[in-house]
């Protein structure tokens, strides 16, 4: 149910404005935050997470036939293969 306020100045009017328009501001700049950090929550990184990087980082430190067999491993188990 909505209550009908009533006003006895334009001053009064002009002050519930203010704090309207402030009370939007702040909720636009809480929308605006909320959007950011979910937009760099979605780097590759935290998409993917550290797992992956540090097996990258063990198959480098291999060489020939190991890497191959360390690379074909991380391919059949990213896109499973």
């Amino acid at each position: 149910m909505e209550i009908t306020k009533t006003y006895s100045s334009y001053e009064e009017i002009n002050r519930e404005l203010q704090i309207l328009k402030v009370e939007k501001d702040l909720a636009y700049e809480k929308m605006h935050l909320s959007f950011t950090e979910t937009k760099d929550s979605f780097t590759a990184k935290n998409i993917v997470g550290t797992v992956p990087g540090i097996a990258l980082n063990i198959i480098g430190a291999l060489s020939g036939p190991l890497k191959n067999v360390g690379i074909a491993y991380l391919t059949k188990k990213i896109f499973r293969l």
